[in-house]
């Protein structure tokens, strides 16, 4: 016997009624969920994995990613905003392109995701003008990564 606690298996079925219940569009598909705002467009992608919830979001598909001469002003980019903490991860794959990754424990709240959606949307929206001007090879500074999360830079004192 141990004395950690048990974590509850995933129930996709309340994590779907959690997100209709803010207002998203939810969709099954193959192992997961497709959670969609009405206005926006953006799409998250659900995926169970091993008790934990993963969420992805796509931020640049492999098209975009074929545009670029090379990705080393991308993946530059990504590791600083990446040091930044910004509360989620990135993952690339190389056929599907760079997504935004939330990791949920297991026996997390259903009703908490609405936030976590609300959350990879701001970083998403955030990171959209660095990680394009990544692509054209301009790495960001720490004044542009600032500046994308409208953030003022802290001077040092006199």
């Amino acid at each position: 016997m141990t004395d950690q606690p048990h974590a509850l298996p995933l129930n996709l079925a309340e994590v779907a009624e959690a997100c209709r219940e803010a207002g998203y569009v939810v969709s099954e598909i193959d192992n997961g969920l497709e959670v969609s705002g009405a206005e926006d467009g953006g799409a998250f992608y659900l995926f169970p994995q091993n008790g934990w919830l993963q969420v992805r979001c796509q931020v640049l598909d492999s098209e975009d990613l074929d545009q670029a001469r090379d990705l080393t002003a991308l993946f530059e980019t990504v590791a600083r905003a990446q040091f930044r903490l910004i509360g989620c991860r990135f993952g690339f794959d190389v056929l599907t392109g760079l997504w935004l990754v939330e990791d949920l424990y297991p026996g997390f709240e259903p009703d908490r995701l609405p936030a976590v959606l609300e959350q990879l949307a701001f970083v998403w929206s955030s990171l959209d003008p660095v990680l394009s001007a990544a692509l054209t090879g301009m790495i960001a500074d720490d004044a542009g990564l600032d500046a994308a999360f409208e953030l003022e830079a802290v001077s040092p004192p006199n």
